[in-house]
């Protein structure tokens, strides 16, 4: 969380130490939003196509 951040509305990404589990690489994320600009809909659009960059 922000101090202050009332206003602030970008996105926020964290990232997690990435693993090897079965042969594949996984990487933890996490993303808040401001629900001001952004909700779920947005959120799940924003990871589908990061999966299809990636070739997951």
């Amino acid at each position: 969380n922000l101090k202050n951040g009332y206003n602030y509305l970008s996105p926020i990404f964290t990232m997690g130490k990435y693993y090897k589990e079965n042969e594949k690489y996984l990487l933890p994320l996490a993303i808040q939003v401001s629900h001001a600009v952004c909700d779920g809909f947005h959120v799940c659009r924003f990871i589908n196509e990061l999966q299809e960059l990636l070739h997951i």
